[in-house]
Parts: structure tokens; sequence; C-alpha cells
């Protein structure tokens, strides 16, 4: 068979396995976790009896992470199920920084994880391989046989499966694992949460714990230093401490946004609805629920129904569903009527709720969520309008990430193992994103293989506190598409007078405007910009005679549309401004007998510095200013 690795082909025996296969070519092997067959993701152990393209990945790619991660979820059920025999292995994947696992008839708590790591080391130093066995559905039902979860698993699944074995232990897995327990490396296990067999409220309670792993001690103990300082910018830490957003768990992975959490919110979609307006966007609404087969027709069903909310009307057998993107939204208005040439580019934008099923397990605060709202766009061009609208988006991208220093880091995805639409048309737009980012001057990271089924995309992360490219946000998309249009038959009359088909691109630059919300409060510490922050100022008395002059201030800044409150009784001036300095609020005004003799107003800011003898007049037009161009908080 020939292979080909780099750019270099060697024709080797049928059967050779990936790391014999790496040697041939002469792969440095220390860190090689996985190997990559035409698109599969296979163990270094497997033989390989095809021709193709091979790739190898290590822990610094995503695909060798997600390897290592879920390899380590394995040990830890090794370790488990030593300490505790009577457990029932329920599910363990690795997740976007590390892996849990659920186990039920687990009764532990955060104090007793020391004893487990201390077993996942032992662990460790076995070396046991990682091997893989294929079995048929009546084999795993033998096997797996005093597992009601595994049962329920192979129930569902018609294809020939596997079980992964180290020595005693052996697990239901697709794989890939990495060649043995050695390469785990080191483990921190960091809680112990309660979960619901398969999110459903209704059933088993499992222990779930979580766990991060590295190749390296030095590794791992760099990220408990940042985990640490994490949890000062962490937005649910700050959410709960400044009242903006709650969540239950009669609506797992739904935000409940508080009034002070609200005015954050829609101030982000007022800012984003602006700049629409700027660069010439137009608004549509479109329905929350539609028939499933609107998905089938876009190619969306197959990809994303194990994440759509399913909603079966009364007395009907139609099958509905919430919407989880907007996309066929868009075509369904745009080929509502004949369009002509001239009415493109057409920019639509849709703020339309979406629901996606995440597991329970992946919910991240505001980060990972199962109702969104996007400030989302598709835009409908012709070939030759897709550079400058591109560059239009880079627009609105950089005015969108300027107010709060969100510094992007820009990557092209490629075309997936499964995608749909000819070859010549990936190529070509893989070229035209190419070619726009080259442009544009940007530099920019080749994500192979990662793009959406229906065309290569440009995602942009921006920097988080620690300003690691690693731990960088995913923030906004842009997408090109070739093939919506001619799914949906929409089609416009060009200058020729047939009929073409358009070409659309997917935009959506705050991303989810709630996980944006998540990100500007993390980095920022939530010290908000002052335009945005729920309350702006705060009136403070330092005695109660001084209340009626702070009253007709008040009253000013409100007419004004500034957002205030006061503190006018007769507590000690300094718990007040603790107070506020705790919540967070840009500026607090002090009146006392000498502000209301002089007619002026006592100004401190969030760093504790105090202006005296300030102009009401004049602090409310440079607070206005702030707010009209939307100004980065500044200390003053």
């Amino acid at each position: 068979m020939n292979i080909i690795y780099n750019k270099e082909e060697k024709t080797l025996e049928n059967g050779i396995t990936a790391l014999a296969i790496a040697k041939e070519f002469n792969v440095p092997l220390k860190e090689v976790l996985v190997a990559q067959i035409n698109e599969k993701i296979i163990d270094l152990s497997r033989s390989v009896n095809e021709d193709g393209e091979i790739k190898f990945f290590t822990f610094k790619d995503k695909e060798g992470k997600k390897v290592f991660w879920h390899s380590s979820a394995h040990v830890l059920a090794i370790a488990v199920k030593r300490l505790h025999p009577e457990s029932i292995l329920g599910i363990g994947p690795a997740i976007d920084e590390g892996f849990y696992y659920d186990i039920y008839n687990l009764k532990i708590g955060d104090n007793d994880l020391q004893d487990i790591e201390k077993e996942i080391q032992n662990i460790i130093k076995e070396d046991i391989p990682f091997k893989r066995e294929d079995i048929s559905k009546e084999e795993a039902n033998i096997l797996l046989k005093d597992n009601k979860f595994k049962l329920e698993i192979i129930k569902d699944v018609n294809e020939k499966m596997s079980v992964y074995r180290n020595g005693e232990f052996y697990d239901l897995c697709r794989g890939p694992h990495v060649p043995s327990t050695r390469y785990v490396g080191h483990v921190k296990l960091l809680k112990v949460s309660g979960a619901y067999w398969k999110g459903d409220s209704k059933r088993e309670v499992m222990t779930r714990i979580y766990g991060i792993s590295f190749p390296s001690k030095k590794e791992l103990e760099d990220y408990l230093m940042v985990l640490e300082e994490r949890k000062n910018h962490d937005h649910k830490k700050i959410g709960k401490e400044l009242e903006l957003f709650e969540f239950s768990e009669f609506s797992p992975g739904s935000a409940f946004f508080t009034t002070k959490g609200a005015v954050i919110y829609n101030e982000l979609i007022k800012f984003a609805k602006d700049l629409d307006k700027k660069y010439e966007y137009s608004e549509i609404i479109t329905p929350l629920i539609a028939k499933a087969e609107l998905w089938k027709i876009s190619g969306h069903f197959e990809k994303y129904k194990e994440n759509m909310f399913k909603v079966t009307p009364f007395e009907s057998e139609e099958e509905y569903a919430l919407k989880p993107m907007n996309c066929p939204f868009s075509a369904i208005l745009f080929k509502s009527k004949t369009r002509s040439y001239r009415e493109l580019p057409m920019r639509l934008s849709d703020y339309g709720f979406l629901h996606r099923y995440e597991l329970e397990g992946t919910l991240d605060g505001l980060f990972r969520t199962r109702l969104m709202e996007q400030n989302d766009s598709h835009v409908y061009v012709m070939e030759d309008q897709i550079e400058s609208e591109m560059m239009r988006m880079f627009d609105i991208m950089d005015d969108t990430y300027n107010p709060f220093d969100l510094k992007p880091i820009i990557k092209l995805a490629t075309r997936p193992e499964k995608r749909i639409g000819d070859e010549e048309l990936w190529d070509k737009a893989e070229k035209i994103l190419k070619e726009t980012l080259d442009k544009r001057g940007y530099n920019y990271e080749i994500k192979e293989g990662d793009g959406a089924f229906y065309g290569p995309k440009i995602d942009i992360y921006a920097l988080d506190f620690s300003g690691k490219p690693e731990d960088a946000y995913a923030v906004s998309t842009i997408q090109l598409d070739f093939n919506l249009a001619v799914r949906f038959d929409a089609k416009y009359i060009g200058s020729d007078n047939k009929e073409h088909f358009p070409i659309v691109i997917h935009r959506s630059i705050m991303g989810s405007i709630g996980r944006f919300m998540g990100i500007i409060l993390e980095n920022s510490k939530g010290d908000l910009p002052f335009w945005i922050s729920p309350v702006q100022v705060r009136v403070l008395t330092i005695t109660e005679k001084n209340a009626k002059y702070a009253e007709n201030v008040i009253k000013k800044l409100k007419e004004n549309g500034i957002r205030v409150d006061s503190e006018l009784d007769s507590g000690t001036l300094e718990y007040k401004i603790r107070k506020g300095q705790l919540e967070k609020i840009p500026y607090i005004i002090i009146i006392g007998s000498k502000e209301e003799e002089k007619n002026t107003i006592s100004v401190r800011n969030r760093k504790g510095k105090t202006d005296y003898n300030i102009d009401l007049d004049e602090f409310i037009s440079e607070r206005l200013e702030d707010i009209k161009q939307r100004r980065k908080y500044e200390e003053k």
C-alpha cells in the first residue's frame, strides 16, 4: 500500500501498525499520541490496510488533547473501580478542557479525590496498555450484562462496537486512546458534582468527577496556577457577586438574567444592532419552531439532530424542532420573491433565540448554554462581491472588539471529512478565504478539517486575561457557503437575464450574546466600561441634611439618561463607598456640606481616586460622551 506523510510517499506492507509507519517516516515518537489515516483518527497500535495520507498528533494538537483527556477519563474509571468495586460506570468523555466520568452508586465528596488521585498515579506507573477489541452487539451485551447504563448505550447502536481493556479493566468505547496509561502523565481531579443520567431529571443521579491532565508535571502546575487566577476572573463568580444572572435546575443551561444583567445584555444587543445599521444590514425576524424537514433540506439535520430539541404538536405526528441555527430561515425569505442581482449583496441579520441540547456535563455558565441569542447574519452575494463583504465584516469585528480591548487570533478552518458540495467549490471557497485574509494582512493559523459541513470558515478567538493563545476564547465566525442557496433552490436574476445561485456568507461577530457578556466580564473582572455598566453612578451623602441637594443631583443625572442609584441614609460613608467599589460602580458622587455650598460634586472612581469641586454639568457632559462613543473605561 502507498502511504503519504508530510508530502513524502512510501510503499509499505499491508497491516503495518500506525506506530510502525511513524518509525518508517522517522517521526519523533516521544510525544506522538495518536494517528489519523484518511481523516480517521486511530490508535498507534491499529493496523493500516489502505492507501492514504497519514498524520500524527501530539498533546499540542486539538486531536491529541481530546484523545489524551479521554484516555485520562478511562484511567480515572480504573482507579474508581479499584477503590469502589460496587460503583457502576456511565460515560467518561473528554470535554473542552479536561474530562469527566459519570459513575453510579458512588458516594464520595471532594475530600475523597486525593485517594483516587493516588491510585491514578499507581495506574500510570503500571504502564498498562490500552488494547482495543472489536466485538458484536451480542458479545457486548454479554460482557457488560451487569452495567445497565452500558446496556442502554448498546441498545441504541446498530453497528459493530469496540471495548478497550487495561489489564483487568474494560470499557465500552469507540476510542482511540493513547498507547498506555503511562502516557497520561499527571492528573489533578478538580471537583465532584451530581448529574442526571443523559441529562434527564427523571433518571438516575450520577456522581460526576471532573479532572485535568497533562504530559508533564510543570504543565499541570502552570495550569493550576492559571486556574487559581481564573477563579478571580470566573464570570460565574462575578455574575453571582454582582447579581447579574442565575441558573436553575428547572431549565439547565439557560441563564436567568436579573435586572442588572439584562442592562448589560441589552446594551450589547443595542451595540450590535447599531453596528449592523452602520454597515447597512437589515434585520429580519424568523420563527422559533419549524418542521424538521427544513433542516433536512439544509443538511443540518444529520449533523445536529442529537443537539436539537424535538417538538411534537398535540394530536399531530409531524416532527418539529426548536431552531438550533438561523441559516435556513434566511434562505426561505430570500426565495420568497424573484430577486435581481441589483439587490445583492443582501445583508440579513437575525437575532432569534436558538436552542441546542448540550450535554449537561459540558454546560458552563454563559460560555456553553442550551439557550442562546446571536448577532447572526447571512449575506447573499455574487462571487465578485465576496471579498468586499468580508472586508466589511472585518471592519465590524474591529469595531466590536475595540471597546473591550479584545485581541483577535484568527484561524482558517478547511474542509472536514463529512461535507456536502463539489470539491471544486471547496477549492474555490478555501482559496477566496485565504486570499482575503492575506490581503487584509492578518496572521492566521490553518485548522485542517475543522470547517463547517457546508463550507470553510474563519474562526476568530480573543485572548483572555492570561494572554495565552491556547486559552483564547472562541468569539466570531465567518463562513463561506456555496451550498445553502442551491439546496433551497434560492436564485436571483443576473445581469445576463439568467438565473444564478447566490453565495451565502454566514457571519456572527459577537457570537452568542450571553457568551460575549461572559467574556468581557472575565477579561475585566467585572470592571465594565461606563456605557455598559448596570449602575453607572451612585450618589452618597455624608449626612442626611444634604439629602435634598443630592436628590436634585440624582434627578438631573436621570434626566440625562444616566443609570443612577443612591444611598442617602445615615450609614457611615466609608461603608457606603466600600460597598459601591465591591459592586464595581464606575463613579461614586459624594455630597457633603462643602459640595452643597459650592453647588458642585465630589467624584470617586473605581480605583479610589477622588476629584473635588466638580461641576455637575461638566461631569454629565463627559459621561454622555462616554456613552455616545462607547469609550473604554479609563480611570481619571
